[in-house]
């Protein structure tokens, strides 16, 4: 999976994050590449599904200095609605720097880092194996019913974003944080669906 990608992106992701959050990336990789697998239906390309997994926090430990000097060229065009809140906005920075700094111009891989934390209406399959596969790699030990969800998920792409969905909107509840709108936006489209 990772030797799809360039090394020197590699190594430059390296020195952005922490060997922990590293890790993190490895797992949703490994994770994203199990679910496109299941889901033999979509065609993903792997090469961009292997950026947007490994890259998704690729600004998530910039400084607000780093943020801030990252190009805009006047506009974030992929996830602006996310850049309000301090723990969602690492994730439009990482479609600013994917696009700048590793010269990624695909849209499904541009918006599957910039609304991995909350999804999003208009993902792509790729969009929402990264969204799955952020709350379902394997670190996410304490999460009791993990292997369920992934098997869920493996099986019935749909139920599985609707109970990931809904999981993580609880979670953020239970912590006395807010929900964003576009949490409850992707919640009420993945209720709508018959089938993803």
């Amino acid at each position: 999976m990772i030797d799809l990608l360039p090394s020197d992106a590699v190594a430059h992701l390296k020195t952005c994050i922490s060997e922990k959050r590293y890790e993190h990336c490895l797992g949703v990789m490994e994770t994203a590449f199990d679910l496109a697998d299941a889901w033999g239906q979509f065609k993903i390309d792997r090469t961009h599904l292997a950026w947007a997994a490994l890259f998704h926090d690729c600004a998530k430990e910039l400084n607000k200095e780093q943020r801030a000097a990252l190009p805009t060229n006047g506009r974030v065009v992929y996830g602006k609605e996310l850049m309000r809140l301090p723990t969602l906005a690492h994730a439009p920075h990482g479609a600013l720097m994917m696009k700048n700094t590793f010269n990624i111009g695909d849209y499904g891989v541009l918006m599957a880092v910039a609304y991995h934390p909350t999804g999003h209406p208009n993902l792509t399959p790729l969009g929402w194996i990264v969204y799955l596969s952020d709350y379902l790699e394997p670190g996410r030990s304490y999460f009791d019913f993990r292997e369920d969800y992934l098997e869920t998920t493996r099986k019935d792409p749909l139920a599985g974003l609707r109970l990931v969905s809904d999981s993580k909107i609880k979670s953020v509840q239970d912590k006395g944080r807010l929900v964003h709108p576009i949490a409850y936006e992707v919640k009420t489209y993945l209720d709508s669906l018959q089938k993803l």
